[in-house]
């Protein structure tokens, strides 16, 4: 499976947790790109994209994402599975904790992107978050500041469980 994962980092968090999702996808083809340097043309060379940001603001998306998420449309990811991560500090920003990621999940479900991967809210500390729908996040959540202890293995189980929804996803529609 080609994998391509494109993060926005400002502090440099985000490029690593990246770098751990990608060792974690081991038997895979990854690659790693900054939002910067990415050309979304080449989304459609890809099996699975996994998009990721750190939370700015009040809430929003890291700022590089801007003018990428201004360029999707339905002719580059619809259809297409994706797969969200986004970065929050509970400590600080209890009340907007890692919401910059639903500002990606919006505009993929927009564009008929095919999200996986939504990750239970269990054992994170925080008043809100937009990146939760229902009883899950749009993805999976990392609080590199407070909680760094804990984001191996929760890549580790997001990325099992990534492939497990991928193999459905794939026997369903064979």
């Amino acid at each position: 499976m080609k994998i391509l994962i494109v993060y926005g980092s400002n502090t440099g968090n985000t490029a690593y947790v990246a770098e751990i999702i990608s060792s974690a996808f081991a038997e895979h083809e990854v690659e790693i790109r900054n939002v910067l340097s990415v050309d979304i043309e080449e989304f459609k060379q890809y099996d699975l994209l996994i998009f990721g940001t750190s939370t700015w603001g009040n809430g929003e998306a890291q700022k590089d994402w801007k003018e990428v998420l201004e360029k999707l449309d339905k002719s580059v990811i619809g259809g297409k599975l994706i797969a969200l991560f986004g970065l929050g500090d509970s400590a600080m920003f209890p009340e907007q904790f890692a919401s910059g990621v639903r500002d990606i999940y919006d505009v993929v479900i927009e564009n008929a992107g095919i999200v996986i991967g939504f990750w239970k809210n269990e054992g994170y500390n925080f008043q809100f978050s937009k990146a939760l729908l229902g009883d899950k996040f749009c993805g999976l959540i990392i609080d590199q500041d407070n909680e760094s202890n804990l984001t191996v293995q929760r890549i580790v189980d997001w990325v099992k469980m990534l492939e497990e929804e991928i193999a459905n996803h794939k026997s369903v529609n064979d």
